[in-house]
């Protein structure tokens, strides 16, 4: 008995390892298309679409909205010509609660860092503001705002569940 569950967990344990950044994406049920995680599916390349839900084989779930554009306040930091929002969705479908203290999200443009902006005036505190646990089968929202310019630009969100630079990840990507 010992065996079997240790061999469930090993194979649990390289699933998520080796398949949290290669979804599978397919319809949801919902606005949103869901990204499942398919162990047996080959890699998918480039990234999921803003506004598409990422499943882990773990049951983490996040959703990266469409962005919105907003002028920042003459108090934001740091000053830019546009901030691009986004509302993150987590839905904690594992068996352990989740601190989201431990997400950590960041944007580049062009294969550049795109720095967070904070603008207190307009609510945007920042991803480290955000400090709650989310029980086993609940969900929560946090919303990010990172700098880009006056024009369109495309967009890429690194999101990692457990920590900066810690597996799993996802990237999404998308016009702003």
């Amino acid at each position: 008995m010992k065996f079997a569950r240790l061999a469930v967990g090993v194979c649990l344990g390289l699933a998520v390892a080796g398949c949290a950044d290669h979804p599978d994406v397919t319809a949801g049920s919902g606005p949103a298309a869901v990204a499942h995680e398919d162990p047996e599916a080959p890699p998918r390349s480039g990234p999921t679409e803003f506004g598409t839900q990422r499943v882990w084989a773990d049951g983490m779930a996040v959703t990266v909205s469409q962005p919105t554009s907003l002028k920042p306040s003459d108090t934001s930091f740091p000053q830019a010509p546009r901030t691009a929002v986004f509302t993150l969705t987590l839905v904690n479908g594992t068996k352990a609660a989740y601190r989201t203290n431990l997400l950590a999200v960041r944007a580049e443009v062009a294969g550049k860092p795109v720095a967070e902006v904070r603008d207190s005036v307009q609510g945007l505190n920042g991803i480290t503001a955000a400090v709650a646990e989310v029980a086993p089968g609940a969900d929560t929202m946090l919303t990010v705002a990172f700098a880009v310019p006056e024009d369109p630009v495309r967009l890429r969100l690194v999101v990692e569940p457990n920590g900066a630079g810690q597996e799993p990840s996802a990237v999404f990507e998308g016009q702003t």
